[in-house]
């Protein structure tokens, strides 16, 4: 009975003059050329992945940077493998939330509502890039506390104004949030 109802609906677009349309559509569909047309799909996927990549691989890359250009103080109690094992969850946090602060991007949301997107993405990249030269180079323990608070608060102020634009992009801002605690639970660990 199915295969009568879909061979139903089949026979009346055929029968409304659809089959040179549908036949025009999956030519067009199959040809390689028609995705390279300047004011085509493919170039505004190619300049969606280009803006993708910039944004993830820059705020990845400076949280890099912080931690390159810091040597640790003598007075900071960690060993080398919690300062590699801190870098890594740095960065690749930062990576995350920067994926998430593009899809609300490209919704629109940043400058939509820039006051619940793009300002507590700011504060949270500045409060990631600003605690290693605190606690790692200057030995400030408790004002990288003070900065894993403030990262937490604005990775939960990202986590709520990206699902309101997007709900997968603040599912993907909450890692923020959990690594600013854990970094948080390290750096109370470094006292």
């Amino acid at each position: 009975m199915a295969a009568t109802a879909q061979e139903g609906l089949t026979r009346r677009g055929v029968d409304a003059g659809m089959d040179d349309v549908v036949r025009d559509n999956t030519a067009a569909s199959r040809d390689p050329r028609s995705k390279n047309k300047p004011g085509g799909a493919g170039g505004r996927s190619r300049r969606g992945l280009r803006s993708l990549a910039a944004a993830v691989s820059l705020s990845a890359a400076l949280t890099a940077l912080s931690f390159f250009f810091v040597s640790s103080s003598p007075s900071v109690n960690a060993s080398a493998s919690t300062v590699a094992m801190v870098r890594a969850g740095s960065v690749a946090a930062e990576a995350v939330l920067a994926l998430a602060a593009w899809m609300a991007w490209a919704e629109g949301g940043l400058h939509a509502r820039p006051a619940a997107t793009l300002l507590p993405y700011a504060a949270q990249l500045a409060c990631a890039l600003a605690w290693a030269p605190l606690v790692l180079r200057c030995g400030a323990a408790r004002a990288g506390l003070a900065c894993c608070a403030a990262m937490a608060a604005a990775a939960v102020a990202c986590a709520r104004g990206f699902g309101a634009v997007n709900p997968v992009a603040g599912d993907l801002a909450k890692p923020g949030v959990a690594w600013a605690v854990l970094l948080a639970v390290i750096n109370y660990k470094m006292l």
